[in-house]
């Protein structure tokens, strides 16, 4: 596979370079990652995202979910939402090889997930069972959830903006809307709540509590600065950027998502500039690891491994399927693609045992073209690692 260029540019402070952002959290899996085997039971991921809703009452322009929400207008049922909160936590048992369940869950989505009604009923479930959660949000909702998400390890609030212009601008939304301040609000009101009621998220742990997620787009760049500053003042943990990818149906169309030269080069002086807000309180995360030097995608990678080691629960894709059905999907950046899905309208969340490591399983790992499919991969380094640590020993790991 052909290397381009990877960036250089600084992504964070030296003191603070074991962050959430770092990849090299990895290799803290390497023994069950030894585990995937052809033919071989297979142990259940550390990490799996459970998507509530397809359904999003903004419409970003970079939208890593538009096929879906057009196609596949859906939500989980708060049935189905109980069923999974008490079955990840007991996935795998029986096998003597591991641990059985789930450590942690990402509560994302192809749409916005506090629009579903019951998800502050599955996050506070979840966290009863001893599972650790993060939440992926818009923040036009999250008055509504202040307690649930308060008891969770992280909340990521896809503001990026710092402005109501700019805001309204690339989330679809007219001139005179005030969505941008609403969400400041709510993010201010959850990070005081935490606080006061001690809650995990109110923790003074450095990498728990509430980020202000930047998504880097044309528009945007010039607003890094003064987005941090407000990020910072209102209480934030810290501000993570990361350049918008285009999405698996829109590779090698006039909508991919691009960034000049000038662009790349304003983000450098942004990034430079931000970090001098960097202190004990406050960190700035510049995740431009998984692109190139002009953020392509940069998938260093054969295989995808990656799908033994996470996955997606979606809503169901058929209209007509139960309501309280599920699809099983293999990867958070191909959602909607069906090659993807290890199954699709499930009813029992005991299937979830068995599909996992199976032969169609295998099956849709040797039939990925990476070079030609995948866009921007999020686990890049989950299969880099994957292939250099664990299949070829380039690190001979074992002499520590």
């Amino acid at each position: 596979m052909g290397k381009m260029k990877q960036n250089r540019v600084k992504e964070w402070n030296a003191s603070k370079r074991w962050n959430p952002f770092n990849s090299y959290k990895l290799l803290a899996h390497v023994q069950r990652w030894k585990q995937i085997r052809r033919g071989k039971p297979i142990p259940p991921p550390v990490l799996i995202t459970v998507d509530p809703t397809n359904i999003c009452n903004l419409n970003c322009v970079w939208c890593n979910a538009e096929f879906i929400r057009k196609h596949r207008k859906n939500s989980l049922s708060e049935k189905m939402l109980s069923d999974l909160a008490d079955f990840l936590p007991r996935w795998g048992e029986g096998n003597p090889n591991w641990k059985p369940g789930v450590e942690a869950i990402c509560v994302a989505g192809g749409g916005e997930p506090l629009l579903n009604s019951a998800t502050g009923f599955f996050i506070d479930k979840v966290v009863q069972n001893g599972i650790e959660v993060g939440v992926v949000t818009n923040g036009t909702l999250i008055d509504n959830y202040v307690d649930s998400l308060s008891h969770c390890t992280w909340v990521g609030v896809s503001v990026d903006a710092g402005s109501s212009q700019t805001f309204n601008q690339l989330k679809g939304l007219s001139p005179e809307k005030n969505s941008f301040e609403n969400v400041v609000d709510n993010m201010a009101l959850l990070i005081d709540y935490a606080k006061r009621h001690n809650t995990i998220l109110g923790a003074k742990h450095p990498s728990y509590g509430v980020s202000y997620k930047y998504l880097l787009y044309k528009d945007n760049v010039g607003e890094m600065y003064e987005s941090a500053k407000l990020a910072k003042e209102i209480g934030c943990k810290h501000i993570h950027f990361r350049p918008a990818g285009t999405t698996w149906d829109k590779m090698g169309t006039e909508e991919e998502i691009t960034f000049s030269k000038e662009d790349v080069s304003l983000y450098e002086e942004q990034i430079n500039k931000t970090l001098e807000l960097d202190d004990e309180t406050f960190s700035v995360y510049g995740v431009t690891h998984k692109f190139s030097s002009q953020f392509e995608r940069a998938n260093y990678f054969d295989k995808c491994y990656a799908i033994f080691m996470t996955a997606v629960i979606e809503p169901p894709a058929d209209r007509n399927a139960s309501e309280d059905a599920f699809v099983m999907g293999l990867c958070c950046d191909r959602r909607g693609d069906e090659k993807l899905e290890l199954a699709g309208n499930i009813v029992d969340v005991n299937e979830i045992q068995k599909l996992w490591g199976s032969k169609a399983h295998w099956k849709i790992l040797d039939g990925i073209d990476v070079a030609v499919e995948c866009p921007r991969c999020t686990y890049q380094p989950h299969n880099e690692i994957y292939e250099q640590v664990i299949l070829n020993d380039s690190m001979t790991y074992k002499f520590i």
